[in-house]
């Protein structure tokens, strides 16, 4: 017996079609249909991998990246002193604020900071030293 003929019959009640019975068979349907679907496609293949480098290949690229000193290097290295090579106490701030930014926490002290901020610190001028203040101000007092 045909399938079709199997789920009229069942549809079908003493005074027509029974509607809750159609709702719910539609719905299981529906639910099939869709996990059918879902689960059918094959998972597309990636492009195949390259073969990893050689250690012949990681040589020349060692060799072919390494860092070329330029003028600019220099800014780089002190980016937090002057030009008359004065600590750049405005710059330090800044650099304070994305430290507590990134750690989202202020830090313990002026060492905790120095160590972890990623940028060299200008040493301090002779007698004085650099402290955190409450605003969480870089500041120079006197030793």
């Amino acid at each position: 017996m045909p399938t079709y003929l199997i789920v009229t019959r069942y549809l079908k009640h003493k005074n027509g079609w029974d509607p809750l019975r159609l709702q719910s068979v539609m719905a299981i349907a529906l639910a099939l249909g869709a996990l059918v679907g879902a689960g059918c496609s094959k998972a597309k293949k990636t492009a195949a991998e390259p073969p990893p480098p050689t250690a012949q290949e990681i040589q020349q690229a060692e060799i072919e990246h390494k860092p070329v000193p330029s003028p600019t290097t220099a800014a780089a290295i002190a980016p937090l002193a002057t030009p008359n090579g004065q600590p750049d106490l405005a710059e330090m701030n800044r650099t304070m604020i994305r430290w507590i930014v990134g750690h989202r926490r202020p830090p313990a002290n002026f060492e905790e900071f120095a160590a972890t901020a990623g940028t060299p610190i200008p040493p301090p001028p002779p007698g004085q030293k650099y402290i955190i203040a409450k605003n969480m101000h870089v500041q120079l007092v006197n030793q």
